[in-house]
């Protein structure tokens, strides 16, 4: 009696959990059961044709370049010794740190004078700027795939006659594919939601027709149209990243003795160090001067200041924002991860389904909580004088349904890792669901958890439109305040705010690479 109770409960939570983020998306996807053929004529005859091409352009060049900048950094640093290797390998992390929208800028005023205003807002360098920005993630996936693999492989192929070039395309590379194609999806679904940086190089997406359809025109039934499109896409990109996941299971290596550097010649060593530190001084170095640079100009003219206030007025609301949404996530994601790692299939599917929002632009996660919270307040089921939209509430939720994912799978990829005699044991011993859970899957889990929390806290404190949109009156971030600021060109101004933005997610990117070194897990 007391396991069915158990057991009705857990099925209760899981479609609470469910409901509670899904909601606001199929808010949204009720309104496309009857498609309006004029909208999508009307979308097709202006728009719609030249967002899709966009969008698909921007996609391949930002995932291609992903792949082959990320993968090559990863066996650069995995198969070779030169100086300062561990260091540079963590380093390649760091521009995980620093939001697209904000090397964007750095990158239009740098190259303005050298190309031209007018020739530098194109979609190839806002391809650039976002491989830039987004490659850590596939590098992360990579060096994790190479460093399964086993030595013994290795040595056989090259006790065969075969070179370098031969053992990574024909050995490390098919090994790795699984693995690399799982980052890479992550960063399609990154550049699909994109809005910052496309709207700073005037390229026009899918995702940012979205915003100004819906925000610009007002017409809601268009942009509710084309947002379908998107969910689409998003829901392909789900797909194909579960499919990914699951090969990249079974393509771990089995050898025991994992991949040592091999030692090079001063020459070569040097080269690679000079590739890998090329990377790094475009990447991150260049950005940062020039934000340190721009920030102190800002402070010296008296200019480190909004209406809402200060930079610490800033600081402080966006760490709050950090903190609230994070916590919220990583505690809805880890009771969803544990509650259906105990079910089957039914519930695997329903725990995907919770994941919709993190492939979804942020206008639309946006509109779609707008909607469900407007009719709560309506009801007036809240006290007199307060309502969900427009609070701290509603916005922390919105995030919640954005980026919930990430936190849910995290704990699900550490969970999937225990064994599972380690939980029929603590059974055995009397130990209940919960009991086992806080003293069992928790513990072996905490390095995931910690991976995912920095994970969190990097993608909640460079998201843009969400807060823009969504924030109380008043609470005013540190991106607000770099989009505010970088709308009306005024790089000096959103330099003190970004340089800020960059910190917080240093110190995150470190707490992830801390996570990673003891066992973590990346999954997308």
């Amino acid at each position: 009696m007391q396991r069915r109770l158990v057991d009705a409960f857990s099925w209760i939570a899981i479609l609470g959990i469910v409901a509670l983020v899904a909601s606001p998306i199929l808010v949204l996807a009720w309104s496309l059961v009857d498609p309006s053929g004029e909208v999508w004529v009307e979308l097709w005859r202006t728009r719609l044709p030249g967002m899709i091409s966009s969008t698909f352009i921007l996609l391949v060049a930002v995932v291609g370049g992903s792949i082959v900048l990320g993968t090559s950094l990863a066996w650069l640093v995995s198969a070779f010794q030169f100086p300062g290797r561990r260091l540079m390998g963590w380093l390649l992390v760091v521009p995980l740190a620093i939001p697209g929208y904000v090397g964007g800028f750095v990158w239009l005023d740098t190259l303005s004078g050298v190309v031209g205003a007018r020739g530098v807002r194109s979609l190839w360098l806002c391809a650039v700027v976002l491989v830039l920005s987004l490659y850590p993630y596939v590098y992360l996936f990579a060096r994790a795939a190479f460093a399964d693999q086993g030595a013994d492989t290795l040595a056989a192929a090259r006790s065969l006659g075969m070179g370098p070039w031969g053992v990574f395309f024909r050995i490390a590379l098919p090994a790795a594919q699984p693995a690399i194609a799982a980052g890479a999806a992550l960063v399609a679904m990154e550049t699909l939601t994109d809005i910052g940086t496309v709207r700073l190089f005037n390229v026009s997406t899918l995702a940012d027709g979205v915003m100004r359809v819906w925000f610009g025109s007002g017409n809601l039934g268009a942009a509710t149209e084309l947002a379908s499109a998107l969910t689409g896409a998003a829901i392909l990109l789900i797909a194909f990243e579960r499919l990914l996941h699951r090969k990249g299971r079974r393509a771990r290596g089995t050898s025991e003795k994992v991949m040592t550097p091999r030692s090079l010649s001063p020459l070569a060593a040097s080269g690679v160090l000079a590739s890998v530190a090329a990377v790094l001084i475009v990447a991150v170095g260049i950005p940062l001067v020039r934000l340190v640079d721009w920030s102190v100009e800002s402070v010296q003219a008296g200019k480190a200041v909004t209406v809402a206030g200060g930079v610490w007025h800033h600081v402080g609301n966006t760490l709050l924002l950090v903190v609230a949404a994070t916590v919220v996530a990583i505690v809805v994601g880890t009771l969803l991860a544990l509650l259906v790692a105990h079910k089957g299939g039914v519930a695997r599917i329903a725990g995907r389904v919770s994941t919709v929002g993190y492939a979804m632009p942020g206008p639309v996660v946006a509109v779609g909580v707008v909607v469900m919270l407007a009719a709560l307040d309506r009801r007036g089921i809240l006290s007199s004088g307060f309502y969900l939209v427009g609070s701290t509430i509603g916005l922390v939720y919105a995030l919640l349904v954005r980026f919930l994912a990430v936190g849910y799978q995290g704990v699900e990829a550490s969970l999937e890792r225990i064994s599972p005699s380690a939980i029929e044991s603590a059974h055995v011993l009397g130990a209940g669901s919960l009991r086992t859970a806080l003293s069992v899957e928790i513990p072996a889990a905490r390095f995931g958890i910690l991976a995912a929390t920095a994970l969190l806290a990097v993608d909640i404190s460079k998201e843009l439109p969400i807060t823009l949109l969504l924030r109380p009156f008043g609470v005013d971030t540190l991106s607000v305040w770099v989009w505010q600021s970088t709308s009306e060109s005024l790089w000096a101004q959103a330099a003190v705010p970004a340089l800020f933005m960059v910190f917080i997610g240093m110190v995150a990117v470190g707490l992830l690479l801390a996570a990673l070194e003891r066992g973590a897990e990346l999954v997308s």
